[in-house]
């Protein structure tokens, strides 16, 4: 069948999968704990140590405007991390978008406030805020690489340890600031308090390069280059399968609406609209957290079983069914309640929807390019649907008078384009051959 023999691809053994999954999610969760952390900082500190002359209700927004600013550098990010990643190799650039984030968070953790320096402390803010966007959208669909190119037929479980990892960024950096809150006065933590959560990254990159320094490079990936060559524009080449990277867009921002809206914007929707305890909230987020990290193993058992896009289109329906019913459960400010609600939101349907990502996301397309093609679905996907949720629920709640209906609204109608977007979706296999495309190199004839 074959005119000359084809380079043997090196299938790492399931202990050594296990290993480079391991590494994977270290990585994955130091960079979501440095993420995340600046979310549940956006809400609670940093308007009145970056934005203090302005109102509660306008600080709010303009932190939450440079939390947004980290989503919108993510398609750049995704873009030249994406585009080294399918030329250089995944290791690398994985190691280099680590490097990126555990600077620029440890950058937040040491910068002047604006009592300190005036107007030039919002403006650093929002730059390294940048650093932060730009390494985030390389980090990723790298990591969910490293996991689904080494072999393996498993591939939505390992993948789902990945997404198990995002999640366990989410309860450690709420955890930081819920432990603080509890040994420090407000003075204490608005004070000096807000900057050790983010001088910790510093130990924990290290931990996390340590990690990853003797990786391999995937199996998937040494192949084809080996056999067939690289593809000279990945992203170009990404870009001739719009409709798979618009399935992948709408996925993302079916489950980021969601999921940013409960994780972030509640914190101040309770706070300051209904006036519950910040400790409240903040263990709720905790709580859903926890059990998104433990369900998410099972959620990629699942897939393996019945299929990705059948699991995706369940967990975005029972998503878009709590959308009304959740702010039903907040708005009554009973503590069990609430805690009900914040931990079936976050790990019901959207941990679902996320814990298949890693696996699914990739498989519709070819090893060539799907670094490129990954990233830029997913992180275009990332800012309408996360980045931009806490505006636009904020701006929701104050066009419905303090009613959060059509914040429900926007939960339910974006779950709804989720699930056209799995019905887009195709196959790789479906999708025209990566090999058809010219490539740098091509070392042995295919069949």
């Amino acid at each position: 069948m074959c005119s000359a023999a084809q380079p043997t691809r090196q299938t790492p053994t399931p202990r050594g999968a296990r290993r480079i999954a391991a590494a994977a999610s270290l990585g994955t969760l130091i960079e979501w704990y440095d993420f995340f952390l600046y979310g549940t900082a956006s809400a609670l500190i940093l308007p009145k140590l970056f934005f203090p002359e302005q109102s509660g209700a306008v600080g709010a927004l303009l932190s939450f405007a440079t939390f947004a600013m980290g989503f919108l550098i993510r398609p750049l990010g995704g873009v030249v991390f994406g585009h080294l990643g399918d030329r250089l190799g995944r290791k690398n650039v994985l190691v280099a978008t680590l490097v990126l984030m555990g600077a620029a968070t440890v950058g937040i953790g040491l910068l002047p406030t604006y009592g300190q320096i005036g107007g030039a402390a919002p403006i650093l803010l929002v730059l390294l805020r940048l650093v932060q966007g730009f390494a985030t959208g390389g980090e990723w669909s790298g990591a969910a690489l490293m996991t689904k190119e080494n072999g393996g037929s498993r591939h939505g479980l390992f993948g789902s340890f990945l997404s198990s990892a995002a999640f366990g960024g989410l309860v450690f950096g709420s955890l930081a600031f819920t432990a603080l809150a509890g040994v420090l006065s407000d003075a204490q933590l608005s004070g000096w308090g807000w900057r050790i959560p983010f001088l910790i990254s510093i130990v924990l990159v290290g931990v996390g390069l340590w990690m990853r320094r003797n990786l391999p490079e995937t199996a998937e990936f040494e192949h084809v280059r080996r056999s067939v060559g690289r593809e000279r524009a990945p992203i170009l080449a990404a870009l001739r399968q719009p409709r798979n990277v618009l399935a992948i867009l709408l996925m993302r921002v079916a489950q980021n609406a969601t999921f940013y809206i409960v994780s972030v914007y509640v914190l101040t929707y309770a706070t300051a609209t209904l006036h519950l305890p910040r400790s409240l909230i903040l263990s709720a987020t905790v709580v859903g957290a926890v059990a998104a990290c433990l369900l998410c193993p099972l959620y990629g058992f699942l897939a393996d079983r019945f299929g990705f896009g059948p699991v995706m289109v369940v967990a975005l329906a029972v998503q878009a069914a709590f959308a009304f019913p959740f702010f039903v459960l907040v708005d009554t400010g009973q503590s069990v309640a609430v805690i009900i609600a914040v931990t079936f939101a976050i790990g019901g349907g959207a941990a679902a929807a996320e814990a298949i990502q890693p696996a699914y996301f990739p498989s519709i397309f070819k090893t060539r390019n799907r670094y490129s093609a990954v990233a830029i679905g997913r992180e275009v996907g990332s800012v309408i649907g996360g980045g931009l949720a806490p505006l636009i629920a904020a701006a929701l709640l104050s066009w419905q008078g303090g009613s959060p209906s059509a914040i429900a609204g926007w939960m339910l109608l974006t779950s709804l384009l989720g699930i056209v977007g799995v019905l887009l979706a195709r196959p790789a296999t479906a999708t025209p051959d990566a090999t058809a495309a010219p490539a740098e190199s091509q070392s042995a004839p295919t069949s």
